[in-house]
C-alpha cells in the first residue's frame, strides 16, 4: 500500500469509529427515552381501547403535567382524551370547542416573541393548550384553555451564566 492509500484508509477507520460512537451514545441517551415514550403511548392506546373500544383516535402523544397524560386526539377532529399513566385515575374525554390550537399558538408567539418550540394539548389540572417559545436565552411557556383558548398563565425560564 502506498502512503495515500494508508492516510486514507485510517481516515475512513476513524469516521467509522466516530460514527458508531456516536451511534452507542445516541442509542442509550435520547434512543431509550423514545423508546420508553413510545411503550407509554402503547400502553395508554391498550387501555383506552379496553376501556372506550367505541374510540376512534389518531396518534398520542405524551404530556407531563401535574400527572403525566397521553393525549388522543380524536380522528373526527371534536374531542381530545386524556388517558393518565396512574391507571387509578379516570381517563377523560373533552370536547375541543371553537379552539383552533394553531391559532392560539400564533397568537402566543406574537405575543411573547422568539421561536416557536412546541405546541401541545395537555392536562394539567383541566384540558389546556401549552406554547412554548425560545427567545435568545430563554424559554416561555404558556397556557391556554383548550375550549375557549383563553390566557391561563405564562412561566418565563431564564438561563443566566
Amino acid at each position: 500500500m502506498t502512503r495515500k492509500a494508508k492516510w486514507i484508509v485510517s481516515l475512513l477507520a476513524a469516521l467509522i469509529g466516530v460514527v458508531l460512537v456516536f451511534s452507542v451514545m445516541y442509542r442509550f441517551t435520547i434512543g431509550h427515552t423514545e423508546n420508553q415514550k413510545e411503550k407509554l403511548v402503547e400502553t395508554a392506546m391498550a387501555r383506552l381501547a379496553e376501556e372506550s373500544p367505541d374510540a376512534r383516535v389518531g396518534q398520542g402523544e405524551l404530556f407531563n403535567g401535574t400527572e403525566a397524560y397521553v393525549v388522543f386526539p380524536e380522528v373526527d377532529g371534536k374531542s381530545i382524551w386524556f388517558v393518565p399513566l396512574d391507571k387509578k385515575l379516570e381517563i377523560e374525554q373533552r370536547e375541543i370547542g371553537e379552539v383552533d390550537a394553531t391559532d392560539v399558538c400564533s397568537k402566543s408567539v406574537e405575543e411573547t416573541g422568539g421561536q416557536l418550540v412546541s405546541c401541545k394539548i395537555g392536562f394539567d389540572e383541566r384540558a389546556l393548550i401549552e406554547v412554548v417559545t425560545k427567545a435568545d436565552a430563554s424559554y416561555t411557556y404558556s397556557y391556554y384553555t383548550l375550549q375557549t383558548g383563553e390566557f391561563i398563565r405564562r412561566v418565563q425560564l431564564t438561563d443566566q451564566m
